[in-house]
């Protein structure tokens, strides 16, 4: 951020002869806030008429203590008519700066100390974002906010009040999540499971409005592709700010529902699965059914300032910092993707890789792409956590006008230092980002050691891990499980693939991860790292360890020093990853990495069958499958490698399929296929 800051003592575009109104901007007048600038208003302020604040950058209003400052919007009036409250908007207005709503920057607005009696401004804040699929998850960061506003807004006007209705499962209704009840609620809770979907108040009433209990609520609203609402449309929401002062939030693992199933196919109140609109992205191998959405919670951010969640697993050190500590944290994820949703079935939703955080179960730090703890205004955010001890979720200090996770150590608006926390092993973390010829960002993977993580195969990753594996089969980039002597596991190699993989940095030190890369459009790798949390200066090799990253082309190649920042070109889809000097002796390798093995099995969600996904170096393939009884049920000879096979399985006949994969070379992949 520029260091420009404006402070607004005496500097107004018309000062108010009332106490309670620091700034005034008179009808017909302009401030505008610049990208980068911050102004700062110790008072109240007000706008009147068409007197307007075009807001690029940040504006923080504090309100003065004992004083009577107000927030407002109001009318220009006719003379002898008083001013009222000005309802309508654009007078302060979130502007959102140039690029595409995924990367712009934008304006953000900072009320503190306010009560929510005191803000009756109407603000519009610019909107867009990708989509998620049949259903947009949203925050609405507004006080009395009427449902029915949102269809104008985010419609654009287009098709008027149609935009969203009250009938459920007809893809235009909008749902508030129940962190007590794991599902999306209406209205009216009904009492006894449901009969139909026309019963009254299984819907939110779009002529209720938020309160202030909503603020941090999680909603889910109807998002048609022609029709409807189109989240990637740039759109204007506006209201009247929350206030601050939230009580923190309990997370305490509800008793009920007391089973969700396995993946959570039972069913609830509304008749639908549990999985119904959402995923438990952190629900992976290692996982038992049972662990299907427990102690999984979802929010909002219920400010127009960004929420930072980076630190929030530990007590930072001094007298201001975040004001949380949740010690059994495991993940952040944010923004599914391609949900979708059947009322006989439920539904599913995917996660982008670059969506998915992990925390060390000791230190509390976070592992992996850092930028997705920074929520921006209306987007929506779901923590895990590794059992079920209670926990509390504090939210007003996470407020942070940047736009970068932030970095342990520096000076912030809420933290000047953060703990460095000495009895546990530091966090080495590399990073490695798939570019295209363009040098845009494909894909990415993250490799961790620490001397408290583990080495290989984690049989219950709730535990203590912060292994993540690929939650789609499409992943670019991807690495596989290590075996305790070095390179590829093959008891897993055709069963899952990781994102964030973890080792032991003392058992595993100098031995090789195996990374892989699928499709033809990665033309070179970035390389990033972090020391326990901290970016390293540029050209950094060596880490506070003493011991820093290598890489190599192939099973062969020598081994080379990574450096932060440095980019390497592609010629090859296989790579060596190490913590420390490669072991060598005679050859790169003590052990054979068995490369061959790369070949995957796995369910597609998307098309609802399970793939097989290649090993780029295989050209032709053979695909066998058997039934329990050993019955030979599909067989496919010189199968093309350059895209995935579906084996298309019958998903009405239950039973267990024995699927065997034969490369052109001769190596030979099996799997299993369960339907039940």
């Amino acid at each position: 951020m520029k260091k420009n800051l404006l402070t607004l003592g005496i500097l107004a575009i018309s000062l108010s002869v009332q106490a309670q109104i620091l700034l005034h901007v008179d009808n017909t007048a302009r401030m505008y806030v610049s990208n980068g600038t911050l102004v700062y208003n110790g008072g109240g302020l007000q706008t009147k008429g068409d007197g307007r604040i075009d807001l690029y950058g940040n504006l923080m209003i504090q309100k003065t203590s004992g004083s009577s400052d107000v927030i407002k919007t109001i009318t220009n009036p006719v003379s002898p008519t008083l001013p009222v409250d000005k309802v309508d908007g654009n007078n302060i207005v979130l502007k959102l700066n140039t690029g595409t709503p995924a990367t712009a920057t934008y304006g953000q607005l900072y009320i503190t100390g306010f009560a929510q009696d005191d803000i009756t401004a109407i603000v519009d804040k610019e909107y867009a974002n990708s989509r998620h699929g049949a259903y947009q998850q949203i925050g609405v960061p507004f006080f009395n906010k009427t449902f029915a506003s949102l269809s104008n807004e985010l419609a654009g006007g287009a098709v008027g009040a149609n935009v969203f209705n009250e009938t459920r499962w007809a893809g235009k209704e909008i749902l508030k999540w129940s962190n007590t009840f794991m599902r999306f609620d209406g209205s009216i809770i009904p009492s006894a499971p449901i009969p139909n979907a026309s019963v009254a108040g299984i819907t939110i009433q779009l002529s209720t409005a938020t309160t202030a209990a909503d603020r941090t609520a999680y909603y889910t609203v109807g998002a048609l592709t022609s029709g409807g609402y189109d989240p990637q449309v740039l759109r204007t929401v506006k209201g009247r700010p929350y206030a601050d002062g939230i009580s923190p939030i309990n997370l305490i693992a509800s008793a009920v529902p007391a089973s969700f199933g396995a993946g959570g196919t039972n069913r609830n109140v509304y008749q639908e699965r549990y999985n119904t609109y959402i995923g438990d992205p952190f629900n992976g191998v290692g996982f038992g059914s049972g662990s299907f959405a427990r102690n999984l919670y979802q929010f909002s951010n219920p400010y127009l300032t960004n929420l930072d969640l980076t630190f929030i697993g530990f007590q930072e050190a001094g007298t201001t910092h975040d004001n949380n500590s949740i010690s059994n944290i495991y993940g952040i994820t944010v923004d599914p993707q391609n949900v979708t949703w059947n009322n006989s079935t439920g539904g599913t939703s995917q996660y982008l890789e670059a969506q998915k955080v992990t925390f060390d179960a000791t230190s509390k730090k976070p592992t992996g792409n850092f930028n997705t703890l920074v929520i921006k205004p209306l987007n929506t955010f779901k923590v895990k956590l590794r059992d079920n001890a209670s926990q509390t979720l504090s939210f007003d200090n996470l407020r942070r006008f940047g736009f970068n996770a932030r970095t342990e150590g520096a000076s912030n608006p809420y933290s000047v230092t953060a703990l460095k926390n000495t009895n546990v092993g530091a966090i080495k973390q590399l990073g490695v980002i798939a570019l295209d010829s363009d040098g845009n960002q494909l894909g990415e993977t993250y490799y961790v050691v620490a001397p408290q993580f583990t080495t290989g195969f984690v049989s219950d990753p709730s535990i203590s891990s912060v292994q993540a594996v690929t939650s789609t089969t499409n992943a670019i980039i991807q690495t596989f499980e290590e075996a305790p002597a070095g390179g590829i596991d093959n008891s897993y190699s055709s069963t899952y693939r990781l994102y964030i993989n973890e080792a032991n940095e003392t058992n595993y030190l100098g031995k090789r991860i195996d990374l892989n890369l699928y499709g033809q459009n990665v033309a070179s790798l970035k390389f990033e790292l972090r020391d326990d949390t901290v970016l390293v200066p540029n050209a950094t090799h060596l880490l506070s360890s003493g011991t820093g990253f290598y890489y190599n082309v192939g099973t062969t190649g020598q081994p080379v020093q990574i450096k932060q920042g440095d980019i390497i070109p592609v010629n090859n889809s296989n790579f060596g990853l190490y913590y420390g000097t490669p072991q060598t002796s005679g050859s790169l390798n003590t052990v054979d990495t068995n490369t061959k093995s790369r070949t995957l099995i796995t369910y597609n969600p998307d098309i609802d069958y399970h793939i097989v996904r290649f090993d780029p170096i295989w050209k032709t393939a053979s695909v066998e499958v058997f039934d329990a009884s050993g019955k030979l049920v599909i067989s496919e000879k010189s199968v093309k490698t350059n895209s995935d096979y579906v084996i298309k399985l019958d998903s009405t006949i239950k039973g267990v399929y024995i699927v065997r994969v034969v490369g052109n070379e001769g190596s030979i992949v099996n799997g299993k296929i369960l339907i039940k």
